[in-house]
């Protein structure tokens, strides 16, 4: 850690976790002739710094944007950007969740390497649980603490407080929209419920101030997922709430012509009509199992706590192939790991989760139920078939780059 972080490097990574991937091909895109990533050294910073010619970068994640949502939604001002700029559709990281993916994101990196496996994390070791929203969790060097060493002056806008304490390390500026401080009450307006559209308006308010008022660099905006989690891309309300925010994305780049904005989402979204409780089928079939559902945060009305991917940790390790024999004939399931697995084929911290990890289909959430299984109606996330996103990149010199990863963003960002 402490040697990348002298080096002021953030590294690529060769390796592609599986998930629903799609290289951005725009007309002319050609294919990266080598690494394009964050590497200097502490011996050329003042050097670079100085010849940065007032360059403004804002990385944009729209939490939950499905690419469904820009097809059904009427946002002429994205349409532009994704005329004029580098467009196309990536990979999240599996599990396709808010904190692994945003992590992911500012660390350029995956879970193997930064350590953020879920929203919710079963220590085995203590036998505690913990929701992984502290930065004592992050294990790699955050976007913000490169960027202050190469000169830049640094701000996290969020709507999630968990996101602020996560991923706030190296920032000049850090703002949650959930509990904004008095000073940005006074200059933005009153702080908007978490369950609102109003939420994410007020965030992006607080980027066209903070672009107008203060010298802030780079900014990484994070936006909360209710409405997507409430709405489907076609109703009304979904259609109102990104218009808004495509209108105010305007406001933005009215007031910064020069802008280079980067746009993708953590996860996408879909709807959930079954729900399986791991833990009942297992403790039937007698086998001891603590089923942790990794989407699992603060925010219930989101999801309910039900989402498309669960970590199992077993009482017994000795009974893995029995639990896996028993979870290979469900129905609903769409993959089946057991760690060492998961580790390889998603990039996977070994200490950070557990002996299976389980993929649900599209329409399957797991949580805890009063049942092995029950019909629901909720829309969430987490599986193989939210790891499809959108990537932007407009106004930068990146026309050549190979996008795969919503973390591409910052993998292949030149500072």
């Amino acid at each position: 850690h402490r040697k990348r972080e002298r080096a002021a490097t953030i590294t690529g990574r060769k390796e592609q976790a599986e998930g629903n991937v799609s290289g951005i091909n725009r007309r002319k895109l050609i294919k990266s002739a080598g690494k394009s990533v964050l590497c200097l050294s502490l011996a050329g910073l003042n050097a670079r710094a100085e010849s940065r010619g007032g360059r403004r970068i804002v990385i944009l994640t729209v939490d939950g944007l499905d690419p469904k949502y820009l097809e059904k939604s009427d946002l002429p001002n994205l349409r532009r950007l994704m005329h004029e700029g580098v467009f196309g559709k990536v990979s999240s990281v599996i599990p396709s969740v808010t904190n692994v993916n945003n992590a992911s994101i500012v660390t350029a990196s995956f879970p193997e390497s930064h350590g953020i496996t879920g929203n919710y994390w079963y220590d085995r070791q203590s036998g505690r649980e913990y929701y992984m929203e502290s930065s004592d969790f992050l294990l790699e060097p955050t976007l913000f603490e490169i960027a202050r060493r190469l000169g830049y002056r640094t701000a996290l806008l969020t709507a999630k407080e968990k996101i602020l304490r996560l991923l706030n390390k190296g920032t000049d500026v850090a703002v949650s929209a959930q509990n904004p401080p008095p000073e940005w009450v006074d200059r933005i307006g009153k702080a908007e419920s978490i369950y609102s559209a109003e939420i994410n308006y007020w965030l992006m308010r607080a980027l066209q101030w903070l672009l107008k008022n203060q010298a802030a660099e780079l900014i990484y905006v994070a936006t909360t997922d209710y409405m997507m989690h409430s709405y489907a891309p076609e109703e009304d309300p979904s259609q109102k709430h990104l218009h808004t925010v495509d209108e105010l994305l305007g406001r933005v780049l009215n007031d910064c012509p020069g802008l280079e904005l980067y746009l993708t989402a953590d996860h996408g979204m879909n709807a959930k009509t079954e729900a399986i409780d791991l833990g009942k089928i297992l403790a039937a079939a007698k086998i001891k199992a603590q089923v942790i559902p990794i989407i699992k945060d603060k925010y219930v009305r989101h999801h309910s706590n039900m989402g498309g991917a669960s970590y199992i940790y077993l009482d017994r390790s000795e009974q893995v192939e029995e639990a896996l024999s028993v979870l290979g004939e469900l129905r609903g399931l769409d993959g089946v790991f057991r760690k060492d697995q998961a580790v390889r084929k998603f990039h996977l911290h070994p200490e950070r989760i557990g002996d299976i990890f389980v993929l649900g289909e599209c329409h399957v959430a797991f949580g805890l139920l009063n049942a092995e299984r029950e019909e629901i109606k909720i829309r969430s996330h987490g599986s193989r078939f939210e790891a499809t996103v959108p990537l932007l990149a407009f106004g930068s010199n990146n026309n050549s780059v190979n996008y795969h990863y919503n973390l591409d963003v910052v993998r292949h960002l030149q500072l």
